[in-house]
């Protein structure tokens, strides 16, 4: 919290549930929630959601040919929902699941696999408002064996989370379509900006290009090798009058020094900076911050 607060003078924050027990035994990750809860009331940081990690991006979630898998996956989803309201944060989500290659490439199965999901998509929004959460979130991907890698796949996704109490958000990772070579106007992060959602979607931003999905931070060197331009992003919502929030999600390998780490974070949010006030739009508390990746404001 001091890292995102004092260090990179962040404020909002979208936490991995990577932080937390890998399977989220309940016994173990609720009094870490309460404990992180605290800690931000006394840094002065917003917990605006929980979102999926390294560790739930290894799994086929939701889409696991297996059904004991798949409800597996729920009942995982169904924790994170109660530690994330046990933290006071108003949503969780992320990356939902994969086809497996023999299930992608089979028509009848695939469409199965997708009738499963939006049977679970409505069943976790119920969860949700039981829980008191707000949102629900889905995250765009990079690979076309998970779902909801193109614009029209995350359009399907709002349709599959439409009906619950809860609603079902894209949670926008810009840096997804610089890794896709589709050749339609998913590789196209700004393309992404331009669609009409049926809710304004949070927007995750990291550096990559179609080389692959990097996580990379936003310094001059990264900035030169990415296809992701700060100052585009910024101008297309301020275009279109968007009011949203930001989250970087950059992830460095383990082995990179942890002082450099902190360095490449903080001239990220300097390049992010410099896009906002290129066109006078002012962040709450300059930008925002995240325990996964920090976050920038952009109001009106």
């Amino acid at each position: 919290m001091a890292i995102v607060r004092e260090s990179l003078g962040l404020r909002d924050c979208q936490v991995s549930l990577d932080l937390f027990e890998p399977g989220l035994d309940l016994s173990m990750v609720m009094s870490a929630a309460r404990s992180l809860a605290r800690a931000a009331q006394r840094s002065d940081v917003v917990l605006h959601s929980s979102f999926t990690g390294l560790a739930g991006y290894s799994s086929n979630l939701l889409l696991h040919p297996d059904p004991e898998a798949r409800q597996a996956a729920r009942h995982w989803f169904e924790r994170a929902i109660d530690l994330t309201a046990e933290m006071g944060a108003a949503g969780t989500g992320g990356f939902l699941g994969a086809f497996s290659v023999s299930d992608a490439t089979n028509t009848g199965t695939r469409g199965q696999r997708i009738a499963e999901l939006a049977e679970a998509m409505a069943g976790l929004s119920e969860h949700a408002a039981r829980a008191g959460l707000s949102f629900l979130l889905f995250e765009n991907m990079a690979v076309p064996r998970e779902f909801g890698h193109s614009i029209p796949e995350a359009h399907r996704l709002e349709e599959l989370g439409a009906d619950g109490p809860v609603p079902w958000i894209l949670c926008l990772d810009l840096g997804h379509p610089c890794a896709l070579s589709t050749g339609t106007p998913s590789d196209d992060p700004l393309h992404w900006l331009d669609e009409s959602w049926r809710h304004t979607p949070v927007i995750q931003i990291q550096q990559a290009n179609r080389d692959g999905d990097f996580h990379w931070p936003f310094t001059p060197e990264r900035n030169g090798e990415g296809l992701l331009s700060p100052q585009a992003v910024v101008e297309s919502l301020v275009a279109a009058g968007t009011d949203t929030s930001l989250f970087f999600e950059i992830i460095h390998p383990a082995e990179h020094p942890d002082d450099a780490v902190l360095d490449d974070l903080r001239q990220s949010v300097e390049c992010w900076q410099a896009a906002l006030a290129a066109h006078d739009v002012i962040a709450r508390d300059t930008v925002e911050g995240c325990a996964k990746g920090a976050g920038v404001d952009h109001d009106g």
